[in-house]
């Protein structure tokens, strides 16, 4: 006698998720989903920071080299013969003479003036050509270094990426090196070679003072201002695009400013 087999039930095995399952799975990839997405937020950000690091490196390196090459720092001339300050700061001021004007950050925001008088008075595309042996930039502009006046040697001391705008991270077609988040990169040189250099921004009291012989960020107290050991001081405005001459160098939007000589 044969034993009957109990069918499955086809409905039942044919059954999908229900709405309440849906919903759960959802939530969960919800929840996780708030949950990687800071942590990747995190890492893109420290990725920028780290290459920002590197290219002041870089850039702190190129000028170095090139001084050991010619015996002199890649200021041009026009700058060296009116110079009033022991250093010079290539900051957040485009060009020169009645054609200047602030940059800008990628939103189209002005960049804070930073200026202090005879020393921000352009930005660092004219150093970045000197160190990169061009003639011209990429939008057609003479640069400083015409006829290979101040790079003789045709010699590239700095590698740094060309993009297609002036907003991005790069050397834009304006000649502008820009950090990853599309600021100028701005950039401080021994012009009276005594081996220190004071930032226009970090040498003032305001923004470096801490008390009568020591500076915030590592800086020595002098009588001119705040002053670093190093022949060249390269900073970023970092990932929010800005700096304030009347905030400290700790707090505020001096806070996520990256530094060269830290």
């Amino acid at each position: 006698m044969k034993t009957k087999t109990k069918k499955p039930n086809t409905a039942a095995a044919r059954r999908g998720f229900t709405l309440v399952e849906l919903l759960v799975v959802i939530g969960i990839i919800a929840i996780l989903a708030g949950m990687i997405l800071p942590a990747l937020g995190k890492a893109k950000d420290s990725a920028k920071k780290a290459q920002a690091k590197s290219e002041m490196q870089n850039i702190s390196g190129a000028v170095r080299v090139y001084e050991a090459e010619y015996s002199r720092y890649p200021i041009p001339s026009q700058i060296t013969q009116q110079l009033k300050t022991p250093d010079y700061t290539f900051g957040t001021m485009h060009m020169a003479g009645s054609s200047a004007r602030l940059l800008t950050n990628p939103k189209g925001n002005a960049l804070p003036k930073i200026a202090t008088p005879g020393r921000v008075q352009v930005s660092n595309a004219e150093l970045v050509a000197i160190l990169r042996a061009q003639v011209k930039f990429r939008n057609g502009r003479s640069t400083s270094n015409r006829n290979h006046k101040m790079n003789p040697k045709k010699i590239s001391f700095l590698n740094a990426k060309d993009v297609t705008s002036t907003t991005q991270g790069g050397v834009g077609t304006d000649g502008v090196f820009r950090d990853p988040w599309g600021s100028p990169y701005i950039v401080t040189v021994d012009a009276n070679y005594d081996g220190k250099t004071i930032d226009a921004f970090y040498g003032q009291g305001a923004v470096s003072g801490a008390d009568k012989n020591a500076g915030l960020t590592g800086l020595t107290k002098v009588n001119r201002g705040y002053q670093a050991n190093t022949p060249v001081m390269v900073w970023s405005l970092g990932p929010d695009g800005d700096a304030d001459t009347n905030a400290n160098a700790i707090l505020g939007a001096n806070k996520d400013n990256i530094l060269s000589w830290q």
